[in-house]
């Protein structure tokens, strides 16, 4: 293996993995189940998954939480994989890709301590992070009974200071503001690390974080304006920064739309997409099949574009499946769940 990445070893890994992702076909097949059991047996034959969808699981009960934390293990799974041929920057670099994760739990604590419900014993089971590579000590952290002590617990990695500055006395904004506040700093220090990649590794990883930045920072203005109706510069402060295609003096051109029809047609300018329609029910849809899209370009599929494309892959799969199984509670036919699925499915 050299300094960096043994990409010989990774690419033949990574060959024999993505047998593993889910087709179109298994997607169609999906769509003709008629109960979730059915679904949950049908996923579990497949090797990736099996590991964490174990027999009790196979059950039309299956609570949504239980069953994503079991697909996001998968995912998490998959990196480790893959870190085992790395070194150096590269592997840094993939580090902070399965660390979102963590942040996932850290954020899950943080809001059941705001809420004023300490984590109770069973919070465990709801992680996802990567025991291997976390970076915080999971079991101090479950043993805070207040945010001031979970803070204090946390001393020391890269959540402190935003974790100190949340404001405890506005639960409304303390959750975005945490949201928002960890994401921007995750993404800033993603960046940082995808710049020690190699040439052409690093304008690849740029590019693609950058799309995913345009694509979250959009949702999150579009959000914050229907839904808060924060001030312009409240939203531009919390919002993830620059992206690919969306510059800074373009995002605070987003911020500062005067009205929802300006923002709306300035945000399909700027992602080169019809983005927001009339009805922006499905708009999250719109937006992670926009990114898929992006994903699967020639220009993203080389080098370490390959490792991050797989791995966004399954998370995205993990969206679909979600989606068929809350389409056949909700009594919905094929045709309808199909208008949930970020992947193009052509039955």
């Amino acid at each position: 293996m050299n300094e960096f990445v043994s990409y010989d070893a990774v690419n033949t890994k990574l060959k024999s993995r993505k047998s593993f992702l889910l087709t179109h076909a298994d997607f169609s097949r999906m769509l003709e189940c008629s109960d979730v059991k059915q679904i949950i047996t049908y996923i579990s034959k497949k090797e990736a998954y099996q590991m964490f969808l174990n027999e009790q699981d196979k059950s039309s009960e299956i609570h949504r939480n239980d069953l994503e934390v079991a697909l996001c293990r998968t995912i998490v799974y998959e990196i480790e994989k893959m870190l085992y041929f790395m070194s150096g920057a590269y592997k840094d670099f993939f580090k902070l890709l399965i660390q979102i994760y963590e942040l996932r739990d850290i954020e899950l604590m943080i809001r059941a301590l705001i809420r004023g419900n300490p984590p109770d014993k069973n919070i465990h089971k709801y992680f996802i992070h990567s025991s291997k590579y976390a970076t915080v000590d999971f079991d101090k952290l479950s043993e805070a009974n207040d945010i001031i002590n979970f803070t204090n617990a946390i001393r020391g990695s890269i959540y402190y200071p935003t974790i100190r500055s949340i404001d405890k006395d506005d639960l409304k904004v303390s959750e975005w503001h945490l949201e928002m506040k960890i994401n921007t700093a995750y993404y800033k220090l993603l960046k940082e690390k995808a710049k020690k990649l190699q040439e052409k590794d690093k304008i690849i990883a740029m590019r693609m974080i950058g799309e995913r930045i345009d694509r979250l920072n959009v949702e999150w203005i579009y959000r914050a304006k229907r839904y808060y109706e924060l001030p312009s510069e409240e939203v531009l402060l919390y919002s993830l920064g620059k992206g690919y295609k969306i510059s800074y003096e373009r995002l605070k051109k987003l911020c500062y739309a005067e009205d929802m029809i300006k923002f709306r047609l300035l945000a399909n300018k700027y992602l080169g997409a019809q983005i927001f329609l009339e009805n922006n029910e499905l708009l999250e849809k719109r937006l992670d099949n926009l990114f898929y899209n992006k994903l699967l370009q020639t220009e993203n599929l080389e080098g370490v574009g390959n490792l991050m494309a797989y791995i966004y892959t399954l998370e995205i799969d993990q969206k679909d499946i979600v989606a068929i199984i809350e389409g056949l509670r909700y009594q919905l036919n094929k045709d309808e769940i199909k208008t949930y699925l970020i992947n193009n499915i052509k039955v």
